[in-house]
């Protein structure tokens, strides 16, 4: 058995090291008078980014990214499901030897647990099987078909198209609609993703007007990420730092 000492400890931040908003800043900084050609910008919620950008970029449109908005609104419907499982799960016979009833909850969480992709596509995507997967679990489970028709109507109205077709008062109408449906919903999973989009609605919005995400970036950092982990191990950072940017300029 390993002792204590010769465990790996997780690496904290130091004490000195700047906020995130600091380093965002700096790091923005070194663009230098090229920042004044900057007219929008895209990123997360994260109250670091935000205020980097308030700073570093006064005069550019801020838009919230849409993946990570969208994402906030799945993650509701994902923890409508998890609670019904939670409900089913809490009916189960202790022990080994099964109820009739205890077989059918067990077949309504099977059926349950093979929804979590599909909850987050359109309808349209789904194949036949998948439809009739849907529909099973969508009589037996109204508030799940609920959630994700509030989750699709959403989907929706973010829809690429609607940047040419609407005017932003139109948007904002829209977006306020869905607001008083999901209230009305009675669904306390989706409070987090309504009280995000309220707070961030202007910077949501501007989605239509400049019409970009941070899709690119994302990506990017994704292999960025990938390219590290593959070469893990590598003592000399600076090296390692080199053959990063070499490898993606």
């Amino acid at each position: 058995m390993a002792s204590p000492n010769s465990q790996k400890k997780a690496r904290l931040p130091s004490a000195n090291s700047p906020p995130v908003g600091e380093s965002v800043g700096a790091a923005i900084s070194l663009f230098g008078a090229d920042l004044q050609r900057v007219k929008s910008i895209s990123c997360d919620m994260a109250a670091g980014y935000l205020l980097a950008c308030s700073e570093q970029l006064p005069l550019a449109r801020v838009v919230i990214d849409k993946f990570h908005v969208m994402q906030y609104v799945y993650n509701a419907v994902l923890d409508v499901r998890r609670r019904i499982k939670k409900e089913l799960s809490s009916g189960l016979t202790r022990g080994k030897v099964k109820t009739p009833q205890d077989k059918e909850v067990l077949f309504q969480l099977d059926l349950l647990g093979q929804t979590g992709y599909r909850l987050t596509q359109p309808a349209h995507k789904w194949s036949d099987a998948g439809r009739e997967l849907m529909n099973t679990v969508f009589c037996g489970h109204p508030q799940l078909k609920a959630a994700y028709d509030l989750a699709q109507e959403f989907r929706q109205w973010y829809a690429v198209e609607n940047i040419s077709r609407k005017d932003r008062p139109s948007t904002a109408a829209d977006l306020h609609q869905w607001y008083g449906k999901v209230v009305g919903s009675g669904l306390d999973e989706f409070r987090s993703a309504l009280k995000m989009i309220r707070k961030h609605e202007d910077e949501v919005i501007n989605y239509f007007i400049c019409g970009q995400t941070s899709a690119k970036a994302e990506r990017i950092n994704g292999k960025i990420n990938r390219f590290i982990s593959n070469n893990y191990g590598i003592k000399d950072k600076d090296f390692a730092l080199y053959r990063t940017a070499l490898y993606f300029s």
